[in-house]
């Protein structure tokens, strides 16, 4: 009976590391979750704040410098000329 012994407790500690490999498995797909909720949640936030700002990218100004309000710019003739 002894030789059969090496045996099972070769098959005991597979089993058992069996079981923590299937452990850290399954919290390794819970940290998976977790990261995959956490990235859902962020790119619904990029997505609102794209929204409320707007979409930017045609509308710029007829003249580089902006446009001034009007009476912002003194259109009087220069007296030196």
């Amino acid at each position: 009976m002894d030789e059969h012994r090496p045996d099972e407790q070769v098959a005991q500690r597979l089993e058992h590391e069996a079981d923590v490999l299937d452990d850290r498995l399954d919290l390794l797909g819970d940290h998976i979750d977790d990261a995959a909720g956490k990235a859902d949640a962020a790119r619904r936030d990029a997505e609102a704040s794209r929204v409320v700002t707007g979409d930017w990218k045609d509308t710029a100004p007829d003249r580089p410098g902006g446009d001034d309000p009007e009476g912002a710019v003194d259109d009087a003739p220069d007296p030196a000329a």
